[in-house]
């Protein structure tokens, strides 16, 4: 979550930092064509592949099967998710939302992704990141550009940012909960999760 949310913001307010008046005019003309985004669509099926082993990495081995399960699951849900935003709201697939609102199920159960249980709480984290997402991409963006000089050409906010702070929350709460995800009898994989309950701590 460090990585997605300070990277995001810090780009942000770099774009802010630059923007200037003659780009705040020229906002109408910050798209990408469809043709090049439908064409960049390959990178985002290549993230969409390999994203479940970027969240697996430094899991315990143990565990590497229930993240890269939970990630799949999410990743998914937050595809159909944002794509059912975009026919509802504009009646067609937007691809600046298909390219990178679809991801965001990813972005969103990194840091619960060894502690969630059930696929059905992963796939609900998925949906909501990507509603909120395409939600960010297809109204907040405008919106930001035309208030504040904003320029998000990549849209960072809506997938780094916004599911990052969101993903942080349900870190939160997953790390509360985490002796739920464990057997009660072995607590061995909750202790190499948390070497810091060998000192007596608690995940309270």
């Amino acid at each position: 979550m460090y990585v997605h949310t300070f990277g995001a913001y810090f780009g942000i307010a770099a774009s802010f930092f630059f923007s200037t008046k003659e780009k705040i005019n020229a906002s109408k003309d910050n798209t990408g064509g469809y043709n090049s985004q439908t064409i960049a669509m390959i990178g985002t099926l290549f993230l969409f592949m390999f994203w479940p082993s970027f969240n697996g990495a430094l899991a315990n081995e143990n565990q590497q099967q229930r993240v890269i399960i939970n990630t799949v699951m999410s990743i998914t849900a937050s595809c159909i998710s944002a794509c059912g935003v975009c026919r509802f709201l504009n009646g067609k697939l937007d691809m600046e939302v298909v390219l990178n609102a679809t991801l965001a199920g990813g972005v969103s159960v990194g840091s619960s992704s060894d502690l969630v249980v059930t696929a059905g709480i992963a796939m609900a984290i998925g949906a909501l990141s990507g509603i909120i997402s395409a939600l960010g991409f297809l109204k907040l963006n405008g919106w930001l550009r035309e208030k504040i000089g904003l320029f998000d050409t990549c849209g960072v906010h809506n997938l780094h940012g916004i599911p990052g702070i969101l993903g942080a929350v349900i870190g939160c709460f997953s790390a509360g909960w985490a002796d739920l995800a464990f057997t009660k009898e072995d607590d061995t994989e909750l202790l190499n999760t948390f070497a810091a309950l060998k000192d007596g701590r608690t995940t309270k």
